[in-house]
Order: structure tokens, then sequence, then C-alpha cells
């Protein structure tokens, strides 16, 4: 009778079989035959990078392991106190995010094949990218305006991508999305929608990132148009390519949606109304009056341009050039009123409470709404909630 081994023996032998996982450490050397620099942390400052901020800011770094040291752009380990390292990003020299985390040692355990191999990890985290939007419906025959890689939301920090119909543009706001440049550039065209791209560095950002941005422009394949029209929950937008960040806010998508769900019958002034999102909302959700306020002329011909593409009543709907501040202190003057107010921004209170206790009224709030779902967000970097939506009663 064969004798049968304890429980306890049996799992023992079956660990001791498995093939053993490479560490960051090991990977290093097999890929990088003169090593890979070490960013080490201080003390205390460890778990926070564990916990899966993305950003390693130059404070936390106790010293820098490496001849020749790291150059910006270049590939490095980052290290706890011990000198062990605990995952890997790209560095920069200049900027006071020391690093960019890319892939925390557990990761690099469970997918090797990405582990301090950037084209790969690019490859990798754009397929999700895609994965994702597609689950989310997009692009859809209602829409297809929307953001298919959100920096730290897709673990890519410093890269932005919006599609625009076949149009791909491409933000680049840290030094190691300019250094890959090609690389990604060849991911996104693989992509069977997109049949052209815009490369638009944001160079105040680029500047401070420590790059020299007299060299980079904004870069379009030869046939790339400079105008372009998408549909966003069934409207019809025209698009400047040259436009304000992108061209087009897609992050507001379900918040101005939700404008067309409570206009019937109101009367609507949208304020910064940019090419006219939340007022073109505002009437196909049945809005008697709507108007349109901004001060830029090239935002005011796309929104007039978008009331014909809707076919609208230019009667219902239209659009002014002026000062947001002049107008509403005119508005106040003639003692006019609306009942739906919408400020898409700038910045004009400094907190929740100012502007209506200014005012001398009170207000509750009704709604807290932030970037449409193909915005996502690393709850590790809170920092990345840079959209808050609030709809409030005045009383």
């Amino acid at each position: 009778m064969q004798r049968q081994l304890p429980v306890r023996l049996i799992k023992s032998l079956a660990v001791a079989s498995l093939p053993p996982t490479s560490t960051l450490q090991e990977l290093a050397f097999s890929h990088h035959p003169k090593g890979v620099a070490k960013v080490v942390l201080k003390k205390g400052k460890t778990q926070l990078f564990k916990d899966g901020s993305p950003m390693v800011y130059s404070g936390a770094v106790d010293r820098i392991i490496g001849r020749p040291p790291p150059g910006t752009g270049d590939m490095v380990l980052v290290a706890d106190g011990e000198t062990k390292p605990i995952g890997w990003g790209m560095y920069n020299s200049a900027s006071m995010f020391c690093v960019r985390l890319m892939q925390l040692e557990e990761e690099a355990r469970r997918d090797p094949s990405c582990a301090l191999n950037m084209v790969k990890l690019l490859e990798t985290r754009i397929e999700e990218a895609i994965g994702l939007r597609k689950s989310l419906g997009l692009p859809s025959a209602k829409t297809n305006a929307y953001r298919l890689v959100n920096s730290e939301g897709d673990r890519l920090s410093g890269l932005i991508v919006d599609v625009f119909g076949d149009i791909a543009v491409i933000a680049s706001s840290a030094a190691w999305v300019e250094k890959y440049k090609p690389e990604i550039e060849a991911c996104i065209s693989r992509i069977s929608e997109i049949n052209h791209l815009n490369w638009r560095p944001s160079v105040e950002i680029l500047k401070e990132e420590g790059l020299d941005v007299s060299n980079l422009k904004e870069m379009q394949s030869l046939t790339c148009p400079r105008r372009t029209k998408v549909t966003e929950n069934g409207i019809c937008y025209a698009i400047s390519l040259e436009g304000q960040k992108t061209g087009f806010y897609a992050d507001q998508r379900e918040n101005r949606q939700f404008i067309s769900t409570i206009s019937d019958g109101q009367k609507v002034l949208d304020i910064c109304c940019y090419s006219g999102g939340f007022a073109l909302n505002a009437a196909r959700g049945g809005a008697n009056n709507v108007t349109g306020v901004d001060s830029s002329l090239p935002a005011l011909e796309l929104a007039k341009e978008n009331i014909v593409l809707n076919n609208m009543d230019p009667g219902r709907i239209s659009f002014l050039r002026q000062d947001a501040t002049e107008f509403m202190k005119d508005a106040l003057s003639r003692n006019e009123s609306w009942d739906i107010v919408i400020l898409d921004p700038p910045k004009l209170a400094p907190r929740k409470q100012s502007a209506a206790s200014m005012a001398g009224r009170r207000i509750t709030i009704l709604r807290q709404a932030g970037a449409a779902c193909d915005h996502p967000i690393d709850p590790a970097y809170p920092e990345g909630t840079y959209l808050s939506n609030i709809l409030l009663r005045v009383l």
C-alpha cells in the first residue's frame, strides 16, 4: 500500500517546485549590463509610494546611487532606505517630481515582461486604456469624442490622449513623454479608428520639467485637418485643433448632458461658454431662451457654427462676445435674471462660501459631480481630481 505524504509536506514541495520570480534588482542587471541608477528614499517616506502614489517628489529623496548619475528621462529604480527596490520609474533632474513611478516591485513580479521596459509598458497600458473605453461604450454612434489616456488615471503620468473622430490629440506634460514620442505615436497609430495624430506639448509645464521648449512644437501629420466635427450624446460640435487644451473639453460630457435634463422651459445663461457645449445641451433640453457669453472670438465662431450644425433655432439660442465680469455687472445694473446660470470656469471664488456670502445669499447643494468616466482618477493621487461640477440652488 502506497504511503501518502502529509498535506503540509505536499504544500511545501509544491511551493519549492515553482520557478523563482526575478526581482527588479535582478532584472536591472539582466536587462541593463551597466546597471540602473537607484533613487533612495528618506526614512519614513517609503510607504507612501508602496501604497501607490505615482509621484516621487524631490523632498522625499535621500540620495541617488549610480555613476554616471541619471539624466532627465532615464529609467531608475526607486529604493527604500536599505536600498531595496520598491519599484521603477522615469527620472527628472530638474522637476519637483523627481520620479514618476511606473511599476511597483510586486507588479513587476506578476508581469516581468513590462519590468524596466518602457516600450512594452506603453503598449500594455495603452491597450488596457483602449479596453476600458470600449467597456464604457466609447466610441459609439452618438459619441466619438472622448479621452483615451488620462495621465495618472491610466498609469501613464504626464500623457493625455483625446480622440476626436479619427484624430488623436496627444498632450505631453512630462519629459519622459517627449523622449518616447516615436513609441507613443506608434502605439496610437495602430488604433484602427485613428487616421491622424496631433502632438501638443504643454510648453509651460515642460519648462518646469527642465526641457528646452524652444525646440518643442505642435506636430500634426501632414494630412491632419486643423478643424473637425465630432458628436457627443447626439449633438454635433465643430472643433478647432488650435483651440484651448486639446481642442474640446470631453471631461464635461456627462455634466453637459445633465443640463439638458433640467432646462425645459427655462431661461438659461452660459458664462464662459467656449464653443457652446452647455448652451447647446440646454437648448436641446427645451430651454425657452439660451444666452452664451465668452471673450474669445474664435470660440464664439465655433459656437455659432454649432447652432447651424444642429439645426437649432437662432431665435432661442445666441452667443455674445463680452468679458464675463463686465457682462454680469451690466446684468445686475439692469436687474436681469435667469433660471439657470452656468459658469465654467474660471476660478472666481477662492472658497465655496465666498461668492454666496459676498452676495448676501444662501445656497444649497443639489448635485456634485466630476469628470466623465473616461477620465479615471488614481485614488493614490487625489491631485488628479481636478474638475468639480456643483449644482447650486440660490435662495
